[in-house]
């Protein structure tokens, strides 16, 4: 009978270096996402502050809107309010 123990070494050694690199793989994609997350939060959060701005804008320059009494009425158009006013 033959001695295998180098040949099963080579095989170990081989598997190790899979693993080493399987690993190496897994956390370059980890990596990479992370990123990629972490670019789209910060997206969000710059439009969130953005609407969060805008509303400020509203509440001080159009915070006086009347809102009409009767809101499930329906809306007249443009035109017929115009009609309305001047008839």
């Amino acid at each position: 009978m033959r001695d295998i123990r180098d040949d099963l070494e080579q095989r170990a050694s081989f598997i190790e270096n899979q693993i080493r690199a399987a690993h190496a793989h897994f956390e370059k994609v980890a990596n990479q996402l992370q990123s990629e997350r972490d670019a789209r939060i910060a997206d969000l959060k710059e439009a969130l502050a953005m609407i969060h701005k805008f509303r400020e804008f509203e509440d001080r320059h159009v915070g006086n809107v009347v809102t009409p009494e009767n809101p499930s009425a329906p809306r007249l158009s443009l035109a017929n309010r115009i009609q309305a006013a001047s008839g």
